[in-house]
């Protein structure tokens, strides 16, 4: 099956000068080498990817508008494990000293943030969220 015949290089080009992540720029990127005779089995080969992925990403380009095909839609996601109200007196807690919350500690470290949260608001943060908020705190 021949795809992309309706879809110019030059406007794949054009959308390639306006990409703004990487995702979207190795889509347009695939179409453009597709359009010139790269097969699906190479492109795969090349981004390490299924060829059902590449056929999904080119179908996209027949069907959509390039800038539309080339990135993704939004996705809601999980909901936060922290409300608001909670998130604020974590950062609260975060701010000041592992003392002034009741460890024996001089600095926040990934274990003792996953403490806190468990101990104050009976939620396990993983090692990633732990450290995620514990950055947010330092920058």
């Amino acid at each position: 099956m021949a795809q992309l015949e309706d879809v110019s290089t030059a406007a794949l080009r054009e959308a390639l000068q306006d990409a703004d992540d990487a995702t979207t720029t190795k889509r347009i990127m695939a179409a453009i080498a597709y359009k010139q005779g790269v097969s699906q089995t190479e492109l795969a080969d090349w981004y390490g990817l299924s060829r059902k992925t590449i056929y999904n990403w080119l179908q996209r380009f027949e069907e959509e508008s390039i800038r539309n095909a080339a990135s993704d839609k939004p996705r809601s996601g999980r909901p936060p494990k922290l409300g608001g109200e909670e998130r604020d007196e974590l950062l609260r807690l975060l701010r000041n000293s592992p003392k002034a919350a009741g460890y024996d500690a001089e600095e926040w470290n990934i274990p003792l943030v996953q403490r806190l949260v468990a101990e104050q608001f009976d939620i396990a943060y993983s090692r990633t969220s732990a450290y995620r908020i514990l950055s947010s705190v330092s920058n």
